[in-house]
């Protein structure tokens, strides 16, 4: 998908969002303000919107006609960037082929099968060898590597405090930046999963990794960005996991999403922050219970 088409698709669901909540949509100018997008883009988005049944123009402000549905969002593969794709796919693949460290794989394997580009998948495991997870070979191949639980020690206290860093650069948003929309979005989500979490448990990895990235992208650091790739990979998608009391541990880290979500929309950044704290520790305990340990603990 174009990297265009990707912004317009992702900007006119983050406008259902703010419709949704029933702020207002203003201007064009307003929109690609709040949004950080062109007024080309803005505008595009607007008339689609017009055509769509859901805003009218009234001189230069939009106005809202209806209030959104689900069916008018488009799916989340089509607004994902190419990264969030390939570690959404490359990690489903680890899952499938049960790849364990040590194996080797190629790019081009990898590329086929993800149906991406080999020069997009270079630049992704380029990413991750620098965490340690993959390992470059001669002639394009790879090595997946193991981690250990002193690793994934050291990996708890960056996030921790990562994390608890983006809180506060939360609560300087201003009221009408698109991430609020976003996560009134992010709350009805986890309260869909959670009414549903009998069958559609197995969802929640996915639910789970852009709650983070949506607390990270709005702290707008690259390297909160680049360090939510190995969150995905260790926490959510490592592919040794125990499956025993999955449903009751995703049950569990939802309703910590859910109470970090309340306090962070009451703009409540030290109550955030506890349950942040809360559900990171619950996460690493979580880590180092379920995964099969190869070796030493160092």
């Amino acid at each position: 998908m174009a990297r265009s088409n990707r912004v317009f698709k992702r900007t006119y669901n983050m406008c259902l969002d703010r419709i949704a909540i029933s702020q207002a949509l203003g201007s064009v100018s307003d929109l690609a303000r709040v949004n950080d997008v062109s007024r080309n883009t803005a505008r595009r988005v607007l008339i689609a919107l017009k055509d769509a049944g859901i805003a009218q123009q009234n001189n230069d402000v939009w106005e809202t006609v209806r209030a959104p549905r689900d069916t008018d969002y488009f799916p989340l593969h089509e607004v994902q960037s190419t990264d969030d794709y390939l570690q959404n796919a490359f990690m489903n693949l680890i899952l499938k082929e049960d790849i364990k460290p040590g194996k080797h794989f190629s790019e081009a394997a990898v590329a086929r099968r993800l149906d991406c580009s080999p020069t997009s998948v270079r630049e992704f495991l380029i990413k991750l060898s620098r965490f340690g997870f993959v390992r470059k070979e001669p002639q394009k191949h790879w090595v997946l590597e193991g981690f250990t639980r002193t690793y994934a020690e050291e990996l708890y206290e960056v996030r921790l405090l990562f994390e608890l860093r983006t809180i506060e650069k939360l609560m300087e948003l201003p009221d009408d930046a698109s991430f609020w929309p976003s996560m009134y979005r992010m709350l009805s989500d986890h309260r869909t999963f959670l009414d549903h979490y009998e069958t559609e448990y197995l969802e929640f990895p996915k639910l789970d990794s852009r709650f983070h990235r949506l607390l990270n992208s709005a702290a707008s650091n690259r390297f909160f960005d680049s360090f939510q790739e190995v969150i995905a990979l260790i926490f959510h998608y490592h592919y040794r996991w125990n499956k025993a009391d999955e449903k009751e541990r995703n049950v569990k880290a939802a309703q910590e999403h859910i109470a970090v979500i309340e306090c962070l929309l009451l703009r409540d950044a030290d109550a955030a922050k506890r349950h942040l704290e809360t559900h990171l520790k619950t996460a690493k305990l979580t880590l180092l219970r379920s995964v099969v340990w190869d070796g030493a603990s160092d």
